[in-house]
């Protein structure tokens, strides 16, 4: 079992402190009125998932959320929004455990088989965790009270959520889906070669 492994917990860690460092500070803003802002610490997520699972991906989502979120200059802590960020890891778990090999060459980091395991989990971290769950958690728990009750006189929720971060998702999909075919290949190089030398 993966959490049983000194090396799992150890590089889990650090990809833990990466995650907080990126999602707290490390972020993309485009336009100027509404900016879109565009966060990195998903790859990391994806990253543990891809090398230990969805057991290790889910757990550790539960001290990077927190802690980023305490950090983040942008956003107050909630754990409101743990479970959901513990589900995004639950998805990228699923999805992409398995692309690696510890013989590199055998890894799936090419041809159609990569391609969709990695569009599914990012397009269902986007769908379930990013624009339901997020506005669901933000229309029940953190709107002033009232508020709801103005959102669905005036229209619908999914009109209210759309409005909020449903274009924003549709931008952003296409930029996560490039860095991860960037990244997961690359950090899965790295590990193999640090696997080798600790053999």
């Amino acid at each position: 079992m993966e959490l049983k492994s000194v090396q799992c917990l150890a590089t889990t860690g650090v990809l833990s402190a990466l995650y907080i460092v990126l999602n707290a500070y490390v972020s993309l803003n485009i336009g100027t009125a509404s900016p879109l802002r565009i966060t990195f610490g998903f790859l990391v997520l994806a990253i543990i998932g891809m090398l230990y699972g969805p057991v290790v991906a889910v757990i550790a989502a539960i001290p990077c959320d927190l802690l980023a979120a305490t950090l983040d200059p942008h956003n107050a802590m909630n754990p409101v929004f743990t479970p959901n960020r513990m589900l995004e890891g639950l998805i990228y778990g699923i999805l992409l455990y398995g692309l690696l090999n510890k013989n590199y060459k055998k890894s799936v980091f090419n041809g159609i088989v990569f391609v969709l395991r990695i569009a599914a989990a990012r397009a269902l971290a986007a769908i379930l965790c990013y624009f339901l769950i997020n506005n669901l958690m933000i229309f029940f728990f953190l709107l002033p009270p009232g508020r709801p009750q103005e959102i669905l006189a005036d229209g619908t929720f999914w009109a209210w959520a759309w409005a909020r971060n449903g274009v924003k998702n549709i931008i952003q999909f296409p930029v996560d889906l490039a860095l991860m075919f960037i990244m997961l290949p690359a950090a899965g190089f790295a590990y193999v070669r640090t696997i080798r030398r600790t053999m």
